[in-house]
């Protein structure tokens, strides 16, 4: 039997991993780059037949989350950058999770935010567009994380109902405060909560990532959390190995990317 979720990673989303944005700096995170790399053959061999990606800038708001309804295109201009992305939409998609959400706050979103680097860094440095797949895109709120996990049990449910193989790519950087040349400046338990995100993931603990404060959430300058929730209320149930391929803070904001390698169903 044929899963439905067919490829699943949690990835970073630094623009100065392209080259053309980070201009030779993108070496300095050889272990992420090289990680994307495998994922990159991963995806494509895949057979996915829809790509599903958890952004965690487009569209954000308080209470709510949202689906994309429209089609998928975005710039990375803002960066420096002339790259732009054009994908073909998933509204078949869109509907039915509006349809089935329930209780779940999930809003349509008739348009995303174009300069979402949370979704078009993923989708190029995974080369998604040679893959030519509708791409259906949905995003975080400030609700809490078990919010969040039903919100992936949702996606699931509706993945599964649809019958199309699906990729699904949660996008999230870690702590941006890890050292004193941080962007956001420097937090004394950075590192702390890090290593517990990092291990949350490697044991695949939903209750931990339940757990992290909201406030040192925000006090840490993280973006991660949110989508991993996200992934973990979407894998909920599968048997599964997740494996990190690299956690690195090159530039004092922590990047963690990660296989979750989903075991053949009987």
């Amino acid at each position: 039997m044929s899963r439905s979720v067919a490829f699943a990673a949690l990835v970073p989303h630094p623009p100065i991993l392209i080259n053309e944005i980070g201009c030779g700096r993108e070496r300095e995170a050889a272990e992420t780059l090289s990680a994307y790399a495998h994922l990159r053959e991963q995806l494509a061999a895949s057979r996915a037949e829809r790509i599903l990606l958890i952004s965690s800038h487009g569209v954000v708001t308080l209470r709510r989350f949202h689906i994309l309804t429209a089609e998928p295109a975005g710039t990375l201009a803002r960066f420096g950058a002339d790259l732009r992305f054009q994908f073909n939409g998933d509204p078949e998609f869109a509907r039915a999770a509006l349809d089935a959400a329930g209780e779940i706050p999930l809003a349509p979103a008739p348009f995303w935010e174009e300069g979402d680097h949370s979704a078009w860094v993923p989708l190029h440095l995974l080369d998604a567009a040679a893959l030519d797949l509708p791409l259906a895109i949905a995003g975080v709120s400030f609700l809490p994380a078990r919010d969040h996990f039903e919100l992936g049990r949702l996606l699931r449910r509706v993945i599964d109902a649809s019958g199309k193989r699906t990729a699904v790519i949660a996008s999230g950087d870690g702590a941006h405060t890890l050292t004193q040349a941080s962007p956001s400046g420097f937090h004394p338990q950075a590192r702390e909560f890090q290593d517990a995100v990092d291990a949350a993931i490697s044991e695949w603990d939903a209750e931990a990532v339940f757990g992290f404060d909201d406030e040192l959430r925000q006090a840490v300058d993280e973006s991660v959390v949110s989508p991993l929730a996200v992934l973990m209320g979407l894998l909920d149930g599968d048997a599964l190995e997740p494996r990190v391929l690299s956690a690195e803070a090159p530039w004092g904001v922590a990047y963690t990317a990660a296989e979750i390698a989903l075991e053949p169903a009987d």
